[in-house]
């Protein structure tokens, strides 16, 4: 290696432009959003590559190509919320209930039906697997 081969590739680097940081995927679209009593956002879901995408404490959980399903998750979260004494309010974007709307009549239901579908589905499975969600897991007897 010559003596000079580190000036000459600091050189070329100073010559070469900058590669802008690139993300993968666009830009999360929001489509709804979770605001507690005082008006902050909470959490909510956007639309990102055709996927939607729930975020909730600053984190995307969970994506899915069902419009309907995020939904169903964004009112599971704002019962949640609820039952434990934290009132949130859902803020829906038309976008995002015309798709669910167009997903329910593609099921041949409303969607207030669809809803009620989606979420006990999502019911029956936690009675399979309790360690789903403990929000909603059967109770137990209480031992003495």
């Amino acid at each position: 290696m010559s003596r000079f081969s580190k000036a000459r590739r600091d050189a070329r680097r100073k010559q070469t432009p900058d590669r802008p940081i690139r993300r993968l995927g666009d830009a999360l679209q929001p489509h709804a959003q979770l605001l507690d009593a005082d008006g902050n956002v909470v959490g909510g879901a956007g639309l990102r590559d055709r996927e939607w995408v729930m975020v909730l404490g600053g984190k995307a959980l969970r994506g899915t190509e069902s419009a309907a399903m995020v939904l169903a998750m964004l009112k599971h979260a704002v019962a949640s919320q609820a039952r434990s004494g934290r009132s949130l309010e859902l803020h829906v974007s038309a976008t995002l209930d015309a798709a669910a709307t167009h997903e329910a009549m593609a099921a041949g239901k409303s969607l207030p039906q669809y809803l009620e579908m989606l979420e006990s589905e999502r019911v029956e499975r936690l009675g399979r697997d309790p360690a789903g969600d403990p929000d909603s897991a059967p109770e137990r007897p209480a031992t003495h």
